[in-house]
């Protein structure tokens, strides 16, 4: 008489759930060895500062509580964590795809945890520009209250995150390293759009209103400005909360509707 083959186990995942901090500095330190990643997402949008907002730095140029150059501090920070929460996000996916996470699965590391570790190396990278900028903005004459200052940070690190699941519909529909290409020429177009990169008027500047970016670049510089644009035009803070859930919305729904999709082709 043979004896019942007992199915393979996992390892145990333990109280955390086999959550390692090991595991989640090594990932943040190979993403911080991608040299495209830290282009795109720290050095491009502190460069773009040091051409379009430290030369603005007169204090005599005021939007509301800040000088022009804190303004356009503000406003590459916010697109290089939206780039950095971006490209993350699709990452992610496209390690799915290569069959990483089954291989995790061998690993004490639980789904949750796998989650959790990366949503901790996506935050930390969203962080990075906005500090950094922060920096520089200090060192090269741009002024607002300390606290309004913090605020405009931590608004647009948080808003920021919507833009993960617009990461994942990204790498879901395409499944290949061209989905960071793609996703970063989309984000460029999409900071135009939304009075990123360039003050917009008029009709111009209704139409932004609509666009993904607006919502999370106008909450951050909200404490700051309270609503007002370069050129004195003023949007409600309830418009930018209203842009922000309707995109994470739209994103949400495009990230399951492609994620999906990938998964029946496979």
């Amino acid at each position: 008489m043979t004896a019942a083959l007992a199915p393979a186990s996992r390892p145990r995942s333990g109280a955390l759930g086999g959550f390692s901090i090991t595991y989640l500095v090594t990932d943040l330190r190979r993403v911080l060895r991608n040299r495209r990643a830290l282009i795109f997402t720290v050095i491009m949008p502190t460069l773009m500062y040091f051409v379009f907002g430290s030369t603005q730095g007169d204090t005599s140029d005021r939007i509301g509580h800040a000088n022009v150059a804190a303004y356009v501090m503000v406003h590459m920070a916010v697109y290089g964590a939206v780039i950095a929460t971006t490209t993350n996000a699709a990452s992610v996916v496209l390690e799915q795809q290569a069959g990483w996470t089954r291989t995790l699965r061998l690993t004490p590391l639980t789904p949750v945890s796998y989650v959790l570790t990366k949503t901790g190396v996506a935050l930390t990278m969203a962080l990075l520009p906005l500090l950094l900028l922060s920096v520089a903005g200090a060192v090269t004459g741009a002024s607002a209250p300390i606290g309004l200052w913090a605020g405009s940070v931590l608004l647009g690190w948080l808003s920021a995150s919507i833009f993960a699941a617009f990461g994942m519909a990204i790498g879901s529909a395409l499944r290949t390293e061209a989905a960071m290409q793609l996703a970063g020429g989309v984000l460029t177009l999409l900071a135009f759009a939304g009075n990123v990169f360039v003050p917009l008027r008029g009709a111009m500047y209704t139409f932004s209103q609509f666009t993904p970016m607006f919502g999370v670049n106008a909450l951050a510089n909200y404490p700051l400005t309270e609503g007002y644009s370069a050129y004195g035009q003023h949007s409600s803070v309830w418009v930018a909360l209203l842009n922000v859930v309707v995109w994470a919305g739209i994103f949400g729904a495009l990230a399951v509707f492609f994620y999906r999709r990938s998964g029946e082709r496979q």
